[in-house]
């Protein structure tokens, strides 16, 4: 989605300013470009429709200053994204269109730069991609909510044209979060996939998109699946390694038909590794995050955990107990009661008197330790 404030930060502009106070003005979404190069009266701003970014030098108002005015008013009236004046003619703004363009919400910017060409066809190159963009994100989205491997297979040879026997994915964000670092990283990581593909006769195809904030890498693979940890991850790594600094997370190698299970698990090693401050995580090293970001993604597994963590939150609301601290803390120490006391800064028979009463609230009145420690690691692991 284009913005008017992705318009005001573009490079085409050597200034650019709000003209007047316009609340939201940054946020408005831009769906197209117009021009305005002729004055009012002819009928023809009736073209200009909502979501329109209007571009103009208000030239026609050189020698009729009133015109400018009145121009500028009815392309508010129209609801227009925000309108463009190269400060040629128009210096400042009247009063009354100020005015309107604060009570309507319609930005009017003042801008120093240069053609209008030029301005014009670098916002359209934006918004070309941003609706590539879009239509890709949408296919992400579709494949991620299928189990059908042939569905699978068929969106990913659209997404990137990709056939192979087995696919990799790489999900990866700027050190700095800004659309420009975002795009910069973009273009490195399609020069790096593209020299790994090169460096191997087994890579098929390497591509590269955004998603949702965050940069996708495919490298697809013409030979059959290897081994579970296979070489290949430390030497996508190193290839990765040298893009420069940035955060990644890199799948195990899967079929094909498995690619959504690819880009899930690169987007769980990328988590991963934001939240443990690492450059990459592989997630053939995920361990337990491997199971919890499995956990999350299953709703029958989640629907279970929940119920499990929700009887013994209403057992505390309802009694004043603290039953489900007690649980976590031991689910997170194995099962081992003094941890879980040292943890909680309890004595040790607080504790096995809480868990005779969790057993209670679980249903599992007969249950050893050892098997209420192993219930409630899989209740808490997500």
């Amino acid at each position: 989605m284009i913005t008017v404030g992705d318009v005001m930060n573009m490079r085409a502009f050597d200034n650019i300013w709000l003209a007047a106070p316009c609340e939201g003005a940054a946020e408005r979404k831009v769906l197209g470009v117009g021009t305005l190069d002729h004055e009012p009266f002819t009928g023809e701003y009736d073209l200009f429709s909502p979501g329109e970014i209007v571009f103009t030098t208000l030239g026609f108002a050189r020698l009729h200053p009133d015109l400018a005015e009145t121009a500028l008013l009815e392309l508010i009236d129209r609801n227009v994204a925000a309108i463009a004046v190269k400060n040629v003619v128009l210096k400042e703004l009247p009063a009354s269109v100020a005015a309107r363009s604060s009570e309507a919400g319609v930005p009017v910017l003042l801008y120093q730069g240069r053609f209008m060409e030029r301005v014009i066809a670098d916002l359209m190159n934006a918004l070309d991609d941003d609706a590539a963009e879009w239509e890709r994100t949408h296919l992400i989205d579709s494949i991620l909510a299928s189990s059908d491997e042939r569905a699978v297979r068929a969106a990913f040879f659209t997404i990137a044209g990709v056939t192979g026997a087995t696919i990799q994915c790489i999900a990866a964000r700027a050190v700095t979060d800004d659309d420009a670092s975002l795009r910069a990283l973009q273009r490195a990581l399609e020069e790096a996939l593209a020299n790994y593909g090169e460096r191997w006769d087994d890579v098929e195809r390497t591509f590269v998109c955004r998603y949702r904030g965050r940069i996708l890498g495919f490298v697809s693979f013409k030979r059959p699946p290897l081994k579970a940890i296979a070489v290949s991850d430390a030497d996508l790594e190193k290839c990765v390694a040298t893009v420069g600094p940035l955060i990644c997370g890199i799948s195990q190698e899967m079929a094909l038909g498995e690619a959504d299970l690819a880009v899930r698990q690169a987007m769980a090693a990328l988590g991963t590794a934001c939240n443990e401050g690492c450059e990459t995580v592989r997630w053939t090293t995920l361990r337990f995050d491997a199971f919890r970001a499995a956990a999350k993604s299953d709703r029958l597994y989640s629907r279970s955990a929940d119920l499990m963590r929700s009887l013994l939150f209403d057992y505390d609301t309802d009694h004043d107990a603290e039953l489900a601290r007690t649980a976590e803390a031991f689910a997170a120490n194995f099962g081992d009661v003094r941890a879980t006391a040292e943890a909680l800064f309890q004595h040790p028979n607080t504790v096995r008197y809480r868990l005779k009463r969790i057993k209670g609230v679980l249903g599992l009145d007969a249950a050893a330790d050892r098997e209420l420690a192993a219930l409630l690691i899989l209740v808490y692991l997500p």
